[in-house]
């Protein structure tokens, strides 16, 4: 019954591109988990934060829960290593200021035309907010918050690294968002759910 209602789907056109389009683009997402950020040694890296986890330390927690709710992992320093978790806080934080601002308070009364503006600054604070992290996890890469020894490359610890690590993972997220705007648009279900789900079905797999 199951294999016969599947097999029904995929018999309608659109709703087979649309369901085609959404696993492209949930491919996509996990093949950037498998290109790292470069100048880190990502096998420290990772043995690192193994020990964190085993041992149960704040830091082993914090890497967990950033990995089942944004759909990225600071395990792993890749390019898609905020997961979408900048853009989930910038939307938490307009909904809260809707309630106080009385700016927001009119978009949102204005219907589709307010709700376009209030996603266009919404993905202008996730850059802002993408930059501050990644630029916080680089320096404590090199050295600051998790004492960094052997986490970067030899050579690659220099300012103009930081730059471009910072400007590389903000960018990973830009596109992560581009992609579940996209499965808004022209796939099926909320995009941005879809990338949270299948980061915690990967985080599930085994190694």
């Amino acid at each position: 019954m199951l294999f016969q209602t599947i097999a029904n789907v995929f018999r309608i056109p659109e709703l087979r591109s649309k369901i085609l389009f959404t696993l492209g683009m949930l491919a996509v997402y996990r093949i950037g988990f498998w290109i790292p950020l470069p100048g880190v040694n990502q096998s420290a890296l990772a043995s690192y934060f193994e020990t964190q986890v085993s041992t149960g330390s704040a830091a082993g927690r914090v890497s967990q829960y950033v990995a089942i709710f944004s759909g990225g992992s600071f395990g792993q320093s890749t390019i898609f290593g905020l997961g979408i978790m900048p853009y989930i806080s910038a939307s938490i934080i307009f909904q809260l200021l809707g309630s106080v601002v009385p700016r927001l308070q009119e978009l949102q009364k204005e219907g589709e035309a307010g709700r376009k503006k209030i996603n266009e600054w919404t993905r202008r604070a996730t850059v802002v907010i993408c930059l501050f992290q990644s630029y916080f996890w680089i320096r404590a890469l090199s050295g600051g918050v998790l004492g960094g020894g052997g986490l970067i490359l030899e050579g690659y610890d220099t300012f103009a690294w930081h730059m471009v690590g910072t400007i590389t993972m903000t960018a990973g997220t830009v596109f992560l968002m581009w992609i579940g705007e996209q499965i808004d648009a022209f796939g099926i279900g909320n995009g941005i759910s879809l990338l949270i789900m299948a980061g915690i079905i990967a985080q599930a797999q085994p190694p």
